[in-house]
């Protein structure tokens, strides 16, 4: 059986419970039985179908993940030869002996 506050608050009680002298716990307000035509039913093959539903959505999100990982994978390692094939250049530290550097001080 539920129970229903004014509230809005429900409550489930053993069907042999008695309704009355009840109080809700968050407003102090009386319980009263609800109507059958208001209580939600659950359907156990609308369940079925929607965990079917779920079941082949988780399915084909996990190939799709694994073909992008997959992927991933292969463009990493096609990242990493490149970056082997492409030497890192010298930096220059010093100028050539005959060359004298500009702006190094100024002449008055």
């Amino acid at each position: 059986m539920i129970l229903a506050c004014v509230c809005g608050r429900r409550f489930r009680t053993p069907e042999e419970a008695s309704a009355k002298n009840r109080t809700c716990p968050q407003c102090g307000g009386a319980l009263a039985p609800e109507p059958e035509d208001l209580v939600p039913t659950i359907d156990l093959n609308v369940l079925v179908e929607q965990m079917k539903v779920l079941r082949d959505e988780l399915v084909s999100r996990d190939r799709a993940l694994r073909r992008a990982q997959a992927e991933t994978t292969v463009l990493r390692a096609e990242l990493d030869q490149l970056r082997c094939r492409t030497s890192p250049r010298p930096a220059l530290t010093e100028l050539p002996s005959d060359r004298v550097p500009l702006f190094t001080s100024r002449d008055p």
